[in-house]
Parts: structure tokens; sequence; C-alpha cells
């Protein structure tokens, strides 16, 4: 089943009121930007103490890695997620958040909740990879189709030849292009 059906299955088997408020609360928790990053950050880590979460969060606010991220920075997201992310995070169940350990652990309801993002990110991560990787492809088709018309001018090969096979490699080329704009 593919995210978005589960996501929908799950939607719809919330009959009536009950799904309207289901909603509003998955929307509220995912309308807050570090409370979706820490969600983001849940996806490749079982479990992780407050503070490492806090220095995640504050290199990616602000764009920069996590070993350049200063004490004042990770203190200014360290009280914000335990004094309201966390506890927010905690109370749907989408995270486990220990106060006095100051541990957080994922849950069941942390992959629901990731299964929203996933339906709403805007650009996969694999599909920029495969559009570069089918662009470089074409790039050297062309350059092919190219040399295939300069060899055919030097004589090398029949004339009608040489631009039938350029002109094939040309169109391979473009309908790639075609094709990766389409999507």
């Amino acid at each position: 089943m593919s995210s978005t059906s589960a996501v929908e299955a799950e939607t719809r088997s919330d009959a009536g009121p009950a799904s309207s408020e289901r909603l509003d609360r998955i929307f509220a928790i995912l309308q807050n930007h570090r409370r979706r990053l820490i969600l983001e950050y849940l996806r490749d880590h079982d479990s992780t103490t407050q503070g490492d979460l806090a220095r995640h969060v504050a290199a990616v606010e602000n764009d920069i890695a996590e070993s350049a991220v200063t004490s004042t920075q990770r203190k200014r997201v360290y009280v914000s997620l335990y004094q309201a992310h966390l506890p927010k995070l905690d109370e749907f169940g989408a995270v486990d958040f220990d106060r006095d350990r100051g541990t957080v652990e994922r849950t069941s309801k942390t992959d629901d909740l990731l299964r929203y993002l996933d339906r709403f990110d805007p650009d996969p991560p694999d599909a920029s990879a495969s559009f570069e990787s089918s662009g470089l492809s074409t790039v050297v088709l062309l350059s092919v189709a190219l040399l295939v018309v300069f060899v055919g001018e030097l004589g090398a090969l029949p004339t009608d030849l040489s631009l039938g096979a350029a002109l094939l490699l040309s169109l391979i080329g473009m309908a790639a292009v075609v094709r990766d704009v389409r999507g």
C-alpha cells in the first residue's frame, strides 16, 4: 500500500466528527517546523537524546553543520523542545519523551505522521538524482550524434549513414528530455 493510500485509509477509518478532529490534531502537530524536523530526525533514529535533537534542529535552522552549532543556538532550541514541542508530540503519542532522562523515542504514530509529511514532500530525494543522471545521458547521446556527423563530413562514413545515425541519436536524446520534463 502506498503512503498516500495508507494515509487516506487511516483518515477514512475514523468516521464522522472524530475524523475531522483527528485531522485537526494531526495538522496542528505538523504545522510547526521544529516538530517536523524532530519527526524527520526520528525517521533515521529509533531513539535519541534531547541534546542531540536540539543540536540537529539548530544546525538545520542555521544551515550549518551540527559540529558548528554554538551553545547559544543549541540552548535556544533545547528550551523550546523541552517546554513546547516534545511535550506536544508526546501527548499526541508521536514520540515517547522522558523529561527526567532527556530521551526521545519514536512510536508507531511517528511513522503515521511521517506518512503525512511524505505525501506533501514537493521534491522526493530520488527524483533529482534520476533527472541529473538521465540529463547526463542525453548530453552524451547528443555529443555522439555530433561526432557521427563530423566523422561523416570527413568521409569516413557515407553521408546518408552518418546523417541518419545522428538524427536517430538526436531523437533518442530529445525523447529522454521530454520524458524527464513530464516526470
